[in-house]
């Protein structure tokens, strides 16, 4: 018998198969009869000239929180692209805007907010902006998601089953239930892109934070698994993780409003030494959504002003 012969399992594959599957990717895997009993279409990579799957012919975007943070930048943004918008948690004023932008049209649907009792942990919530960009356009290009709840805090040793549950809802599960309205429609289509906001506290322990620091760790590593399950249908899925942002609000959450001397030991924390404009943040994850990279997914990136990486600092910075 040969060496070859002695080296096959029960299914008949050798080392050198394998190999030769490693390097030629799926179709060699399949070749070598490994399991994979249908063969994937190759996503073709972006033109100079981008599809789109909108039946209009005209891309289009979902964003379900135009109310603060990244949302409404990231609106402007594409308004000025002549996209077509479907837009949730809506900040006053923002879609006749957008249609002085230049947007190609605007759709508004109503009915959900952040960190109220029509929030996105509620089943169906998402769904129903997917549901809208559907029935107006047929298809939609990209996808931004953001869901939100900052309280209960409280370390290990300071936070209720109940607390966690809060975090865990809206944090987690509301994310769950956004890639899983955003994805299918993407996934037929054959191409698209998705973009989910949680926290740079997810890749950085919050001690303090720890139930809000934990589910958005666990969201983080859920859509990183959801990115490799669609790869190979052309649609990426990819995080942002902001902290330390500079929009209305921040100080009175971070309870330093008033107190100027607290909010020098926040900027300390910053190796950046500042907040981050929310405009700063939507540029990044413009890139990520805007149809001509398509080949980075299931990364998380901060964006924090270097937060993530305190304490690696030249001795003596």
């Amino acid at each position: 018998m040969s060496s070859d012969k002695k080296e096959q399992d029960g299914k008949g594959i050798n080392r050198r198969d394998l190999l030769k599957a490693g390097v030629v990717g799926a179709a060699g895997i399949a070749a070598a009869g490994v399991g994979m009993n249908t063969a994937w279409a190759q996503p073709k990579a972006p033109g100079a000239k981008l599809k789109t799957n909108s039946k209009t012919g005209i891309r289009t975007i979902v964003i379900t929180d135009t109310q603060l943070n990244i949302g409404p930048f990231l609106a402007r943004e594409f308004a000025k692209r002549n996209y077509n918008l479907v837009i949730a948690d809506v900040r006053k004023g923002l879609p006749k805007e957008l249609r002085g932008l230049g947007a190609s049209d605007v759709v508004v649907v109503p009915g959900l907010e952040q960190e109220g009792p029509n929030n996105e942990s509620k089943p169906g919530a998402i769904q129903k902006v997917v549901d809208a960009a559907m029935d107006r356009f047929g298809g939609f290009d990209s996808a931004f998601i953001r869901t939100a709840i900052h309280a209960p805090q409280g370390d290990i040793l300071n936070t209720s089953a109940e607390g966690l549950m809060i975090h865990y809802e809206q944090n987690l599960l509301a994310v769950m239930y956004g890639l899983q309205a955003v994805l299918p429609p993407l996934v037929a289509a054959g191409a698209g892109q998705v973009v989910v906001q949680t926290s740079a506290t997810g890749e950085k322990p919050q001690p303090t934070l720890m139930a809000y620091s934990t589910m958005r760790a666990a969201a983080n590593m859920m859509c990183r698994c959801a990115a490799m399950t669609v790869a190979a249908k052309g649609v990426t899925v990819n995080v942002v993780g902001t902290n330390f942002m500079n929009y209305p609000g921040f100080k009175h959450a971070a309870g330093v409003e008033d107190d100027p001397k607290a909010f020098q030991k926040i900027l300390d924390e910053i190796p950046m030494r500042r907040l981050g404009e929310t405009a700063e943040a939507a540029h990044f994850t413009v890139a990520l959504l805007d149809g001509y990279n398509m080949y980075t997914t299931g990364n998380f990136f901060p964006i924090a002003g270097g937060f993530n990486n305190v304490g690696m600092e030249p001795f003596g910075a």
